[in-house]
């Protein structure tokens, strides 16, 4: 037996994107006769050590079968264009998968070839599309379009891009294909290569993802605020990759449901909204110290974490999520943090049960919630007002803020839970508001629809007697119903808005206002799958001290649904989640009785905002 070798190469993903990192799977047996994965052997050419991984990635000039569509770099090229060639238009422009995508795009091509005449002095611009148009109009088969003695349909020059395990394919990658080769590697032999070299290809490279681009759209409130002091608050559910099982989402492409893929187009689109606070719930915990932590600390956050309270087992390891709030250094700062465990409401509140009950209540308790709570102070205040009975204002005092981020239990059969969930974060956070005079913010995913009895009580403090979801109290954890209030003033951000702010005859306004429900002013929906489709997250406000001045534009389901797939949803190749981002900015409200000076009044017109532009990862 060979003193090291290599047992099995694999990758996650066939399907390599560019700047998606591919971290092949490989396994080997060392010389102890252990078996461990390449994560633990040191890579040939990086270390002093006799045993070493070889790897080697290469790729194809010319790919697997020829040349690839100029409009669909992931494509086969199956027709090429005359007039290019004739034209000596650069030969990849040429190519396209089909002759419908070379129609499509023929506009391009009748400037190439203008172009290109132009430069020579040939004819006019007017002649060459006459020509142009009437050699397309003259083909009739793939025969006639396509010209073959251009290249190779089955050469191949393979060329070394990367010599480590791990290779981030870039831009100049895109159409080829790529292989990886391994070998156990011996330095101290005259002949270092030790056995088998295992070899993958994989398909072509795919273009780089592009993230959703969504607007942020600014109305004037209906009350007066501070010009100083706004900021933005972001509520989104990231579907931990505990939970993106192929099972679960079929529709979606394999590669585009691959972790390494859904990080990056997620760390894209969050950076692209460049929020000032963001509640991100399902983030792995993992993932959250290995990848969201470091990465928007370059970004300028800070980071605070709170996962739940029972691992699961998956995919051979277990794995936990929870919730994470980032917030931006340079304008705001940590004061105090809160962790809320429905778990231990849960045990403190069966204690309370008779004996022959709490075997029962626990097992319908335990859920695993939580939800993580921050006071922050705001590095940048509103402007200190004048005191009521005019004279120097006084010292100002620190101007602090209070957020939630939670994510409440899902099972629709357990409505009780949620209900209880959502009324014990609530009244924690009216002992926190008694404590302190401070606003209040609540965002997260309450898995909850709008109308429901968890969301009545966000929204305006009590529970309707005849909500049905009293009906299903087995364990008599709702009664009585009155008890179900709390004395928060909280709105939900993007019903107030719309709602009561003024258009001012703008377009965007009038677009979003059809995508909410006529009924509740809430979203169509946040989160849409193959078998659901609804509105479950929400952004809730003080709207004693806040009032919302825009909000992030929804997006119509024919955009989140799949083209390709009718009765698919999201997550897919654009949306990287099952849920949709949302997020408001929000303006302090001036006080009542304390006069303003004019300057310091918000009563400027919206600025027109252009659409959020995805960032390069």
């Amino acid at each position: 037996m060979t003193p090291f070798s290599i047992l099995s190469a694999r990758l996650q993903s066939d399907t390599p994107v560019c700047g998606v990192a591919i971290e092949p799977y490989v396994l080997v047996r060392r010389a102890d006769g252990t078996t461990v994965t390449a994560d633990e052997v040191p890579e040939e050419g990086y270390t002093d050590a006799r045993f070493s991984l070889k790897s080697r990635w290469t790729k194809s000039v010319v790919t697997k079968e020829g040349q690839v569509c100029w409009a669909h770099p992931d494509h086969d090229a199956t027709v090429q264009c005359i007039l290019c060639l004739r034209c000596k238009v650069d030969t990849k422009r040429s190519f396209h998968c089909s002759p419908e995508c070379l129609k499509e795009h023929w506009h391009f091509h009748v400037d190439f070839h203008n172009q290109s005449r132009n430069n020579a002095g040939s004819d006019s611009n007017q002649l060459s599309k006459q020509n142009s148009s009437a050699m397309l109009n003259g083909l009739r088969s793939p025969g006639d379009l396509v010209h073959l003695a251009g290249y190779n349909a089955t050469g191949e020059t393979w060329v070394e891009v990367g010599n480590q395990r791990c290779y981030i394919p870039t831009q100049e990658d895109v159409g080829c294909v790529l292989r990886y080769e391994c070998t156990a590697y011996d330095s101290a032999s005259a002949y270092p290569d030790m056995g088998k070299t295992f070899s993958i290809l994989t398909s072509r490279v795919r273009p780089s993802a592009t993230p959703p681009m969504r607007s942020m759209i600014h109305m004037t409130p209906v009350r007066p605020t501070l010009k100083r002091g706004k900021f933005t608050v972001l509520s989104y559910n990231l579907l931990a990759d505990l939970y993106a099982s192929a099972e679960q989402f079929g529709y979606c492409p394999s590669w585009a449901l691959h972790w390494p893929y859904r990080r990056a187009n997620l760390l894209r689109e969050l950076l692209a909204y460049n929020a000032d606070i963001m509640c991100l719930q399902e983030v792995q915990s993992t993932h959250f110290t290995e990848f969201f932590a470091p990465e928007f600390s370059r970004a300028g956050y800070t980071a605070i974490f709170k996962k739940k309270t029972n691992e699961m087992y998956t995919r051979d390891t277990y794995a936990i999520d929870g919730c994470a709030t980032f917030f931006k250094k340079n304008k705001f700062a940590l004061v105090k943090k809160y962790e809320v465990e429905f778990n231990k409401a849960a045990l403190s509140l069966a204690d309370s049960l008779p004996p022959e009950q709490k075997s029962t209540a626990l097992s319908r308790l335990l859920k695993d919630n939580v939800a993580l709570i921050a006071v922050l102070e705001a590095l940048v205040p509103p402007q200190p007002l004048p005191h009521p009975e005019g004279g120097v204002p006084p010292p100002s005092r620190r101007k602090l803020i209070c957020i939630a981020n939670t994510h409440i239990h899902s099972n629709p059969e357990l409505s009780d839970i949620k209900l209880w969930q959502v009324h014990t974060l609530l009244k924690g956070l009216e002992k926190i508001a008694t404590s302190a005079d401070i606003p209040m913010l609540v965002a997260g995913d309450f898995n909850s629809v709008p109308g429901s009895a968890a969301h009545n009580l966000l929204v305006h403090g009590t529970v309707p007697l005849n909500a049905v979801e009293l009906s299903n109290d087995p364990l008599g954890i709702l009664k009585p119903a009155t008890k179900l209030c709390h004395r928060l003033p909280l709105a939900s951000a993007y019903a107030s808005l719309v709602a009561g702010g003024t258009d001012n005859g703008d377009p965007a306004i009038t677009r979003l206002r059809r995508r909410l429900d006529p009924i509740t002013q809430e979203p169509k929906f946040t989160n849409c799958t193959r078998d659901f489709k609804g509105t479950l997250d929400y952004i809730l406000y003080s709207k004693d001290f806040l009032a919302p001045s825009g909000c992030l534009e929804l997006p119509d389901e024919s955009e989140v649904r799949s083209r390709k797939k009718e009765h698919g949803g999201i997550p897919n190749e654009s949306w990287s989640s099952d849920h949709i981002a949302l997020m408001s900015e929000f303006s302090y409200v001036v006080p009542e009785g304390i006069p303003v000076p004019p300057e310091e009044q918000d009563d400027d017109p919206p600025e027109d905002t252009p659409p959020v532009t995805p960032v390069r990862y």
